[in-house]
């Protein structure tokens, strides 16, 4: 028998579960105005706030507004600082409520003039809190009083209940030394410890350790200022005086997590390694730039690491890495690295790991060789892994097993990959070698076909490169990359239209693509744009970026660009003036259903001047798709001298 149920009919116990799962502003938008009974069991549950990068300031506002009654309630905070239509989120949360209850929080911080003393005065006094994060992207600073502030009020945190702390922006800890020992019950740390070689090194962890000795697991990364390409090969790692007899000691330390971007020492981590006699899993991380060292010899050298892993932690059970090194010529032997870690394979059940090895460019100084094991790919991790890219026709690989017919697990977690496409066939027996591949990143450098010495002009140009060699590529490519798994393809080309048939076999290799980044100059090419082949591609695009420092889109492209690409909803060109940036954001507005952001970039300011405001871009769309294609209060416009930025939804 079928019964209905009404929303009534429920048990508060039901309500109660119900939005356990739910955010706060899904709850207040949703239940807040029904009635006194829910009105009641909104006053007893306990709250999650999770504000994100895309909501807008009035939801912020009415939140805030119904937080007046319900700020105590609030049990786990996450908050981007900066949202679509304002910044400082987090001091205005702060310093309108007090989350007494607090248990969990983490903030985003990607506004560097945000004011965080009222934040850190609030948080120095939360005594329930368990979780503390912060994350600062790569790309974003924060300022450097509240980053000391931060350190210690969240170092020197005395609450019990804190167990789990990540502090993820650049800071290099320096000052650590002068604080007194922490006595507080934290089991996980996380730290970004960044600045120049000769401030921060590995040996940073030492003073962390004699701070924070209860810990149990601890992931540090290692962070050095990106060094200029013109004195790469005179760096040196400044030697560090470290009194072995007096070593701080982590007995409960028990999963060590070190993630290294810069130069180091592996001698250095044996130091390290001497603080955690009880170690059981050690993680390792290592991605150096250029250098001329005899150091990056060690990390491949896999009796080094047993000798060490001998002395200083016996328990060791688990060691997994990814070692990226660059190293100078002479050439690497792969199968002397490969048999120097045949202790970890007898040593640890189904140990296993890879090692590849391709130049780094044409020029034949500089080699990368990475190295990674079996098991490393399982790891949850906010790190991104950097493949540095490909120069596939000098690519070769080895591996603790018989075979490297499973190149592919070792890398299951990466999804992201470049190759630098030449008129060289790579070096590889199974393929393809990386198959869970979704953004996959092209450089096409340029070619020089034979010319007759009478010239010719563009149209024999393009017709003067083998079709047959360009297939012949993407034959090669697909020995790398599953393609049919490719929703994101980025073309890095400087303009050389004769590579316009590379791209037209890779887009119809890649039949599930529907992120493309392509030079102005390939896609108005009619001999691209016009292709028969390639419609039903263009028509499943949803993202197109094309955008280049010495080339953009003519004015006359726009109808032909919603003529091709009907299914767009991202959109980025550039064009040569303002008067064609109006002319290209009208036709836009008015011919993609779907459309949801543009930006378009000019060269070429005007006199004229167009004011571009909300009421303008609604106008235009609902003139285009009536009523029901747009909600207003989402619609956001930012114009300045170099573009013009659009978001509908």
């Amino acid at each position: 028998m079928d019964i209905c149920t009404c929303l009534e009919d429920l048990s508060n116990e039901i309500f109660f579960e119900i939005f356990d799962y739910l955010h706060a502003l899904d709850i207040f938008t949703a239940f807040a105005s029904l009635n006194k009974r829910i009105q009641s069991i909104l006053q007893s549950i306990r709250l999650h706030v999770n504000i994100l990068n895309s909501h807008y300031d009035r939801e912020i506002n009415f939140l805030s507004s119904l937080l007046t009654f319900h700020a105590h309630q609030v049990i786990s905070l996450k908050c981007y600082d900066t949202i679509r239509d304002h910044s400082s989120i987090i001091s205005l949360l702060f310093n309108r409520h007090h989350f007494i209850n607090l248990q969990s929080c983490i903030f985003i911080l990607d506004n560097s003039s945000t004011e965080l003393e009222n934040v850190i005065k609030q948080v120095e006094s939360l005594n329930r809190l368990v979780a503390f994060f912060i994350i600062q992207p790569h790309d974003k600073k924060i300022n450097e009083k509240d980053k000391c502030d931060i350190t210690r009020t969240i170092l020197m945190n005395k609450s019990s209940s804190l167990r789990s702390i990540k502090l993820h922006y650049d800071y290099d800890y320096l000052d650590i030394s002068t604080y007194t020992s922490n006595a507080s019950n934290t089991k996980s740390l996380e730290l970004l410890i960044s600045g120049s070689s000769n401030k921060v090194s590995i040996y940073s962890i030492l003073p962390i350790l004699r701070v924070c000795h209860r810990i149990r697991y601890l992931h540090a990364i290692i962070k050095h200022e990106i060094l200029s390409e013109n004195n790469y090969l005179n760096f040196s790692i400044p030697e560090a005086f470290i009194n072995e007899n007096d070593l701080p000691i982590s007995p409960q330390l028990t999963c060590f997590d070190l993630s290294i971007f810069g130069q180091s020492y592996i001698d250095s981590i044996a130091y390290i390694l001497r603080s955690m006699p009880n170690l059981v899993h050690f993680k390792f991380l290592h991605e150096a730039g250029k250098i001329r060292s005899l150091s990056a010899e060690h990390f491949l050298n896999g009796y080094k690491w047993q000798h060490m892993f001998e002395m200083h932690v016996p328990f060791l059970s688990k060691f997994d890495f990814h070692i990226s090194i660059v190293r100078y010529y002479p050439k690497l032997n792969l199968d002397r690295v490969v048999n120097s870690f045949e202790y970890f394979v007898k040593k640890y059940p189904e140990w296993q790991m890879i090692i590849d090895r391709w130049l780094l460019d044409e020029r034949n100084l500089f080699e990368i060789a990475i190295l990674r094991t079996f098991a490393y790919h399982k790891y949850e991790r906010n790190l991104q892994i950097n493949i540095p890219i490909i120069y596939y026709g000098s690519f070769d690989t080895r591996s603790t097993k018989a075979t490297t017919n499973d190149h592919y697990l070792y890398y299951s977690d990466i999804k992201d990959l470049k190759l630098k496409m030449m008129n060289i066939e790579p070096i590889i027996t199974s393929f393809p070698l990386f198959q869970h591949i979704n953004s996959l990143v092209i450089a096409l450098p340029k070619m020089f076909p034979r010319l007759s010495n009478n010239g010719l002009n563009i149209v024999n140009y393009v017709q003067s490169i083998d079709n047959g060699r360009s297939q012949e590529r993407v034959t090669y490519l697909s020995r790398f990359v599953h393609l049919a798994n490719v929703n994101e393809i980025n073309f890095q080309s400087d303009g050389d239209i004769s590579r316009w048939k590379d791209i037209q076999f890779i887009l119809q290799a890649c039949s599930n693509v529907i992120n493309l980044k392509i030079n102005p100059s390939h896609l108005v090419l009619p001999e691209f744009i016009d292709s028969p082949s390639l419609l039903s591609i263009f028509k499943q695009i949803k993202i197109l970026k094309s955008i280049t420092e010495n080339h953009y889109v003519p004015s006359s492209f726009s109808l032909k660009l919603v003529e091709r690409f009907p299914s767009l909803t991202d959109i980025e060109l550039k064009v040569f003036s303002f008067d064609d940036c109006i002319s290209a954001i009208d036709i836009l507005l008015t011919h993609l259903k779907n459309l949801s952001y543009l930006k378009i970039y000019y060269i070429q300011v005007s006199s004229l001047d167009h004011p571009f405001s909300r009421n303008y871009i609604i106008e235009k769309r609902r003139q285009a798709f009536r009523f029901n294609i747009i909600d207003e209060h989402k619609v956001t416009v930012s114009k300045n001298t170099k573009s013009v930025e659009i978001g509908l939804s």
